[in-house]
């Protein structure tokens, strides 16, 4: 069972109007405060409660394995500041292979509040919460509402609502000292141990069964892996597999929370586990995984290879494979009588050509794994390139299908290459291609197969690669060397063509759902870029039929295509270069330490924005200039209406994006860019030399 993320735009959602509390489909919402009466000095509490359906979940600050952290945006009066949301202790929600972390039922998220001294109390204050939470069962929605309270209007105290809050206040993961828990965590080979010890964890082994560490950080642990307790006379180690940040040994220390117990009687404490350190008495010294492993061996083995047979036979039918599959069956249909031996030698070909892909591309991920890279079975849509070069491929096979034009030597074996007697070639990359067409798709039964791979040796994960490709090549070379069964179609005739031109769209509709992968990847900008690509490839098809200047045409426009392509295909490093998040405050308190700020005001659909961010505001070089002016960036981002934001913008004579800012110690008013950059631009700008 595979988690089924459903993006569904939050534009379409809407806010209520002074609404609280406000019911979605799926979520109650409510704001409550532990103070009617503000006064400014006072430090107060509200909550902000989700009651969510039933068998429905949402998600803590670490989602997990998939998933997305709720959040709040407020609209404060002057003088009032919200702290972080304090998360209720989460649990582990298992979804098949993936492990969750979040909430089920009710939850109240309590969120600090400060009134300073310039918070006018004389007069009625109005509170905003605008929240967006991910609400998951089988699928999961984004949900977005806002919420509105009135304070200060002299009305009674309602000690039901503080008392409400004040209960979540106690039920947080409470704070330990080091001799009441001591923790660490340490890597041995491909595991990971969370070891504690100490008067609280001693009696944890009653507990066994319902233990489990909660990283604050996404990196740290593998979260399709159970976390399996081996135990000592002063506490219990965690065994799982590291996450991609603890294998590269860039985490210093990893915070999170500590469960033990179910349910109500459960008990949460906030830890700080340091590297490399296992306190004496955690049982780190007795290793329960290897001797599940052992345990599990053969039966193991057996499972997955049948698991990856059959998803291998399910992945035929795909939309990207099945149209490129169906064709070589048509061309079969021809042939079905009088090429009996040429259609059986071009099973054996096809089931060759499917075999060394499939082993070749299990043998790749094995490489990577061995390298060093987490990652598991899609890892190729995890690589902009890939994507973005097979989104092409599909496109283009699509226009095959609907006839805009032909490839010389008929490379899916379509017509006349069997009759002729001359496709063992095509027969055997036929193969090839339907398994590189294959590799973004996923059939249902194949994921706890490919998963078992990754955990067992090399000889056995290449066992489970051949199986997988002996189950997709199997209805084909079964059809190659029993013909016959083609004759329940209709005989040749202009149904084929027509069936040719349809087997167009699955293609089409997959290049689309690559081109969204992409997105993620790569941003909005690459979005549209894509789609931009596609257009001209279609006309230089379309123009290579005409004469001279057509064809002209044809070669620009190709060139250009391969030129946007090479420009989504180059790789940026933006680790070098960390915005933050803008706001009036951030930009004050950057100023009053001597700072430079640079200010984008941005939006995830503002091409020219994307342009700038990728050509002048990204990559190491810019974060050497950066960190040589003693520089922030600062990143407002508009993709969604944030009133605060357009206020901003209306400061300086702007209703949109992109507008760009740099603050100047000693300078009152900041300098304004102009809205289309190059690296020199901001490099002079952060300098002071720009005009």
């Amino acid at each position: 069972m595979r988690l089924l993320i459903l993006i569904i735009g939050f534009s379409l959602l809407g806010f209520g109007a002074n609404a609280n509390p406000v019911n979605t489909e799926n979520v109650r919402a409510e704001l409550l405060a532990s103070k009617q009466n503000i006064k400014a000095g006072d430090s107060f509490y509200l909550g902000m409660e989700l009651d969510l359906r039933e068998h429905w979940h949402n998600y803590w600050i670490n989602p997990g394995a998939a998933g997305l952290a709720t959040n709040i945006k407020w609209e404060l009066p002057e003088g009032l500041q919200a702290g972080d949301i304090m998360w209720p202790t989460p649990k582990a929600i298992f979804l098949g292979q993936l492990i969750n972390y979040g909430y089920e039922g009710k939850t109240l998220y309590p969120i600090p509040f400060t009134a300073g001294a310039d918070f006018d109390d004389s007069k009625p204050i109005d509170i905003t919460a605008r929240a967006s939470w991910l609400v998951c069962e089988d699928i999961c929605i984004p949900e977005q509402v806002e919420l509105n309270l009135t304070l200060n209007q002299g009305l009674p105290e309602k000690p039901e609502d503080a008392k409400r809050i004040q209960t979540a206040l106690l039920k947080l993961p409470k704070p330990v000292s080091s001799d009441q828990i001591t923790g660490g965590y340490t890597i041995k080979g491909e595991q990971i141990l969370f070891s504690f010890a100490g008067p609280l964890v001693r009696a944890a082994k009653a507990d066994r069964e319902n233990i489990w560490f909660f990283p604050i950080d996404t990196g740290a642990v593998k979260h399709s892996v159970a976390q399996i307790a081996s135990f000592g006379d002063q506490g219990f180690t965690l065994w799982s597999e590291p996450g991609f940040r603890a294998k590269r040994g860039t985490l210093e220390t990893v915070d999170g929370v500590l469960v033990i117990g179910k349910g109500k009687l459960a008990t949460a404490w906030q830890v700080s586990l340091q590297k490399d350190f296992l306190p004496a008495g955690s049982g780190f010294n007795k290793n329960p995984v290897a001797n599940d492993n052992e345990q599990s061996g053969i039966s193991g083995l057996l499972l997955a290879l049948a698991f990856a047979f059959i998803g291998g036979v399910l992945l035929n039918l795909m939309p990207c494979v099945f149209p490129v599959l169906s064709m070589k069956v048509m061309s079969f249909v021809s042939a079905v009588h009088s090429q009996t031996p040429v259609i059986r030698r071009h099973g054996i070909l096809f089931l060759i050509g499917v075999l060394i892909s499939f082993l070749a591309l299990g043998g790749l991920l094995l490489a990577l794994k061995a390298a060093g890279q987490q990652i598991g079975w899609g890892f190729q849509l995890q690589n902009a390139p890939f994507v973005a070069a097979i989104s092409v491929l599909f496109f283009v096979i699509g226009l095959n299908l609907l006839g805009v034009f032909s490839i010389a030597g008929n490379w899916m074996g379509i017509g006349e290459t069997l009759t002729e007697g001359k496709g063992d070639t095509g027969a055997f990359f036929t193969g090839v291609l339907a398994v590189i067409v294959a590799s973004p798709c996923t059939a249902p039964a194949m994921g706890w197969a490919l998963g078992y791979t990754l955990t067992q040796s090399a000889p056995v994960s290449l066992l489970v690669f051949l199986f997988l490709g002996l189950g997709f090549a199997a209805p084909f070379t079964l059809l190659s060397f029993k013909p016959g069964l083609l004759k329940a179609l209709p005989k040749p005739g202009p149904w084929m063509q027509r069936f040719h031109q349809l087997m167009a769209f699955p293609m089409f509709g997959a290049a689309l759902w690559l081109v969204w992968v992409l997105s993620g990847l790569a941003g909005p900008f690459a979005t549209t870029a894509m789609l931009i690509v596609f257009l001209l490839i279609g006309f230089s098809f379309w123009a290579w039929k005409g004469k001279r200047l057509g064809k002209a045409a044809a070669i620009i426009a190709a060139l250009a295509a391969s030129l946007i392509l090479a420009n989504i295909l180059s790789t940026r490093d933006n680790s070098e270069l960390q915005p933050q998040v803008w706001s009036s405050q951030a930009v004050q308190q950057l100023r009053e330490q001597g700072k430079v700020v640079f200010v984008d005001f941005t939006a995830d659909w503002c091409i020219t924005c994307q342009v700038n961010e990728r050509t002048s505001l990204s990559g190491k070089r810019m974060a050497k200039v950066f960190e040589q002016n003693n520089a922030v960036l600062l990143v407002a981002d508009w993709t969604s209406r944030d009133d605060t934001i357009t206020a901003e913008l209306a400061k300086f004579g702007r209703v949109g994006v992109p507008l760009y800012l740099v603050y100047h110690p000693g300078r009152e008013q900041p300098q304004v860019l102009p809205q289309v950059l190059t690296p020199k631009i901001v490099e002079n700008a952060l300098s002071g030399n720009y005009p």
